[in-house]
């Protein structure tokens, strides 16, 4: 026994020297064994036996070599070798505990795991592949490994595999498989080349995962990031410290914001703006904290000015555990809304507030709405009572209409409208006229929506029209028949009228101009001694005397008299003549007329009057020869009154009365004692005291003019018109005036 294996089992040579080995005790060496070793002691062959003990708590393990022996005195027996082979045999304990904890995971990992040969055919897979293609190993073992591939797939995933090299043994992608039922799914791999001790590729292995879950959710992620990005409404994202960290285009549109650079970062404070009425930042912020969601209407004010009406939604992101990790605000722009609710507001007003009544019925004719003008005409103070109460009447009166409401239904239906009037025998027997205007909305497919209708109530108006045209058809009479040629112009500046007296002189008939703006040709017998007055009729005074010296403005008119080369002992015609503007009640311009009258007679009574008269104001001489002449003036004047049918009488150049005929007495219904010395102001209407102020102003100038006016005298109950002109002497001095009537026909037309 040598020293190592006295040290190794700590026992003495002298204790086994010459003893039974088997009587020794040494541990992990029972008499069994040995006696199964040693029992034949002529076997020649070796034998061999491992066993192991516990030393000092520690397991050993031990090759023990039985080799047969002859010894030096010609003896047989046997050599122990003991060799201590618990490093290895611990190795191998390890590696087979590694190898059952690889193939546990292996086998029992969720994981796709696979080895395939370079010529992609499986060499192993693990259960989780077989569940996954629900396939038995021995089925799966040998296959292609792109046999479940997706087909549009394979060369991509061959690529990545071959593209394995030294220095780039592994590489990750994804790609699409089809499992047994046939459906598409994603699965994750990385793929790693295994090359043996010489650099050559052995087989190449793969561990993947199915990430269909994950890949639809990437999808729906950016389905709902283009969604948010895209939606109409302004959406952003802020920390919970209220840094902005996203906002899509909507919501920088609506706050007018250039860029999403411009605000990232920034404090969502910086979006409000002191001059918002409502809710501030701060208020949002605190609600939502406290409470998780804010609602509510929002008027964002932009920089520019410029406002934004919103409907603001405010949360909290919280994650799956309920903790809030973020805050999100949605904006919906009202503004288009709101403008049009205010304007629908408006033209509910304004339709509520018509004069004129509205009504509108649904595709089936049932009465939807009706404004207070048109309840008003029932005595209905609102829907729900005309509905009630009045419908049934309603419908009466509707059928007794004229034109009747079938016939009104029928244009309706080919035309989608129909206007005009409706006579309407009301409860009572009342006739009510109607200007009435109904219309069907359709919608984009032609589809009726309801019909609608507006009445206006023209009773009243069919009444002052009825009068009015009673009234024309007399004025035209009373124009027809004046002995004045005489013709009117509407605002059109179109003949609207021409009498019978127009039509004499100037031998066009009535029928070749009313209608016409071209009547100028009618005026040949003035023989261009002057104008048509009414187409200077707007000229200033000031253009008026200096382009027709003739002519003079009193008022609103302008007045000429004119001499018409002609008969009356080839003398020729003396032609008065004045055009006056119409006004309407406000003022406005409607026309204008225009008369003439022969003043041949009275001109020739005036040249007969002419000598002076004897009256304080007058320019008598100094001598008494002189005022001899006077006297006799005065006797021719008196002669030349008693032959005038005319009422005519003589002022001064005070326009104080100084000589009055019988006439002119009978038509003042007064006497001398009572006209003359009054001056002539005290007798005329009040509304011409300023065109005889005017007058006599303009008549005080001396020239060779003798323009002439026309004014209403007498007591106020009984007023007749004259006309005044001035009298003059040698170089155009005013001696005085003289007043002559209007014949009473004349007077009475022209009123």
């Amino acid at each position: 026994m040598n020293d190592n294996f006295l040290s190794f089992f700590s026992l003495q040579r002298d204790t086994l020297l010459g003893n039974d080995i088997r009587a020794a005790q040494i541990p992990g060496i029972s008499g069994t064994i040995l006696g199964e070793l040693l029992t034949d002691s002529g076997r020649m062959d070796e034998g061999k036996q491992e066993i192991s003990f516990t030393k000092d708590g520690r397991e050993y393990f031990l090759a023990l070599k039985v080799v047969p022996t002859v010894f030096d005195d010609g003896s047989r027996g046997f050599t122990l070798i003991f060799e201590d082979v618990t490093l290895p045999r611990s190795y191998e304990e390890k590696l087979k505990i590694n190898e059952a904890r690889y193939r546990a995971i292996v086998e029992d990992q969720t994981e796709l795991i696979c080895r395939f040969k370079p010529d992609f055919r499986f060499t192993f897979v693990n259960d989780a592949i077989c569940q996954y293609v629900r396939r038995q190993k021995e089925e799966i073992i040998g296959t292609d490994i792109f046999s479940q591939v997706y087909e549009h797939d394979r060369d991509v995933v061959k690529k990545n595999i071959l593209s394995l090299d030294h220095e780039h043994p592994f590489l990750s992608h994804e790609q699409r498989v089809l499992d047994p039922a046939g459906n598409i799914r994603w699965q994750q791999w990385t793929n790693r080349a295994i090359f043996n001790d010489s650099g050559e590729l052995v087989e190449y292995q793969g561990v993947g995962r199915d990430i269909t879950e994950r890949k639809h959710a990437e999808e729906n992620l950016l389905v709902m990031n283009m969604a948010i990005a895209s939606s109409i409404n302004g959406i952003g994202l802020a920390t919970l410290d209220g840094r902005i960290t996203y906002a899509n285009a909507s919501f920088l549109k609506i706050f007018g914001i250039p860029s999403l650079e411009d605000i990232l970062g920034c404090h969502i404070e910086t979006l409000g703006n002191p001059l918002n009425p409502g809710p501030g930042v701060k208020d949002v912020l605190k609600v939502l904290r406290e409470g998780g969601i804010w609602k509510g209407k929002i008027l964002v004010i932009r920089k520019d000015g410029s406002r934004v009406h919103t409907h603001h939604t405010a949360n909290l992101i919280r994650d799956k555990n309920g903790t809030p990790i973020a805050m999100m605000s949605s904006f919906i722009d009202m503004t288009e809304k709101v403008e049009a609710e205010k304007e629908i507001h408006i033209k509910n007003t304004a339709i509520e507030s018509a004069i004129n009544g509205i009504i509108i019925f649904d595709a089936d004719e049932h009465l939807i709405y009706a404004n207070q003008a048109f309840l008003s005409i029932f005595g209905a103070k609102s829907l729900d009572e005309m509905l009630q109460n009045h419908i049934d009447e309603f419908w009466k009166i509707a059928r007794e209409t004229v034109p009747p409401v079938d016939d009104v239904k029928k244009m309706l239906i080919a035309e989608g409208r129909w206007s005009g009037e409706l006579r309407v025998k009301m409860p009572g027997g009342m006739l009510r006229f109607f200007q009435v205007s109904a219309t069907q909305v359709k919608d984009e497919r032609g589809a009726i929506l309801c019909g609608m209708g507006t009445f206006m109530d023209i009773t009243d108006q069919k009444v002052i029209e009825k009068a009015l045209k009673t009234t024309h058809e007399k004025l035209q009479d009373a124009i027809e028949f004046m002995p004045d040629p005489t013709f009117i112009l509407n605002r059109e500046r179109r003949v609207i009228a021409w009498n019978r007296a127009l039509e004499t002189i100037s031998g066009v008939k009535s029928s070749d101009v009313l209608g016409s703006d071209s009547y100028q040709f009618a005026f040949g017998f003035l023989g261009g001694t002057r104008p048509i007055l009414v187409d200077i009729l707007d000229l200033p005074a000031h253009e008026l005397a200096k382009s027709y010296p003739g002519i003079r403005r009193f008022g609103d008119s302008i007045f000429v008299e004119s001499l018409i080369p002609g008969s009356h002992d080839e003398k020729g015609i003396y032609l008065w003549g004045k055009a006056t503007p119409l006004f309407d009640r406000d003022g406005n311009i409607i026309g204008a007329i225009e008369s003439f009258r022969d003043m041949s007679e009275w001109k020739k009574a005036r040249e007969t009057m002419h000598p002076h008269p004897e009256v304080e104001g007058w320019t008598p001489g100094s001598s008494g020869e002189s005022r001899g002449g006077e006297r006799e003036s005065l006797a021719c004047l008196e002669i030349a009154f008693a032959h005038l049918r005319e009422g005519v009488a003589i002022l001064d150049r005070k326009a104080r009365i100084r000589m009055v005929n019988s006439p002119f007495l009978a038509l003042a219904k007064s006497s001398e004692n009572v006209l003359i010395g009054k001056e002539l102001s005290q007798f005329c209407h009040p509304d011409d005291n300023p065109l005889i102020r005017e007058y006599l102003d303009y008549s005080g100038m001396d020239g060779d003019g003798s323009p002439t006016v026309r004014i209403r005298v007498g007591e106020r109950d009984d007023l007749f018109d004259a006309e005044i002109s001035p009298i003059r002497g040698a170089g155009g001095v005013l001696l005085g005036h003289l007043v002559v009537t209007i014949p009473t026909s004349a007077a009475t037309n022209q009123m």
